[in-house]
């Protein structure tokens, strides 16, 4: 009798190293069922983008460019995240409230705003903005200065401190970054960028057809049970998931270009 396909499941960095395990502990019988036999926990983005282009994982919850790599690469992804009812989102450039400078006079170079950013693979917390300022004729000599904080939370309280002028969050309906809402508090939102599809599971391209059909006949069986359905969307941070046409990520490739 032929042994099971068993399948191997990646976790990015942004969940970090002890949650992944805990969450492998948590949801092994979720897993299992779903034939996943093992949870790998990824230190950096640049190890999970590899891990799955190669085959190491066969799938992983991932942050949209990764997805887009992963799409380019001849993969798939197969569920995208729902957060309240939007499967898109935008970065917002975000300053101090009493700080008036705007895009315009950083182009100018009346203005040299110190930058921290959350992740050279954060979307919303960097590529995003980035990609902005490009298209706004501003590039790196006109900051004073960029530095990588590992947070949201870390860029804000730079800002508070007055250790940094001008930072980056996504967008959602409760405000930057789920923290602030852009209408109070101590921050003014400088601009709007454009959309990010949200976060997804990715599948490797080296799986055979038979293994990827599969597989992801293995995932929608966990959405079509309720429990195994909130355990998943409660660790990804989303209210649920759908299909993402194909080709959706493949806009986000030019973002490779500021890692």
């Amino acid at each position: 009798m032929t042994a099971p396909a068993t399948f191997r499941f990646g976790l990015p960095a942004s969940l970090g190293q002890e949650p992944a395990f805990a969450l492998a502990r948590e949801f092994a019988d979720v897993l299992f069922d779903a034939q996943f036999t093992e949870v790998v926990p990824f230190k950096t983005y640049d190890a999970l983008e590899h891990a799955l282009i190669a085959g190491t994982v066969d799938a992983a919850w991932g942050p949209p460019l990764i997805c887009a790599c992963v799409e380019a690469a001849g993969g798939m992804i197969a569920l995208r995240g729902v957060r309240r009812k939007a499967v898109t989102y935008r970065s917002a450039l975000v300053a101090r409230r009493n700080d008036h400078f705007d895009l315009a006079m950083i182009a100018a170079g009346a203005s040299r705003p110190r930058a921290v950013w959350v992740d050279a693979w954060s979307t919303g917390g960097y590529l995003l903005a980035k990609t902005h300022l490009r298209e706004a004729g501003i590039d790196s000599t006109m900051l004073l200065g960029e530095r990588m904080l590992g947070s949201y939370l870390a860029c804000f309280e730079a800002l508070l401190n007055r250790d940094a002028d001008l930072t980056a969050a996504f967008v959602s309906d409760h405000g930057l970054a789920g923290m602030w809402d852009e209408e109070m508090g101590p921050f003014r939102v400088v601009a709007l960028t454009g959309e990010s599809p949200n976060d997804g599971i990715a599948i490797t391209p080296t799986l055979s057809p038979a293994r990827r059909t599969h597989l992801v006949s293995n995932l929608q069986a966990l959405l079509a049970n309720e429990r195994s359905r909130h355990m998943l969307a409660t660790a990804f941070s989303v209210d649920g998931f759908d299909y993402p046409p194909p080709g959706t990520y493949a806009p986000l490739m030019a973002l490779r270009d500021h890692i």
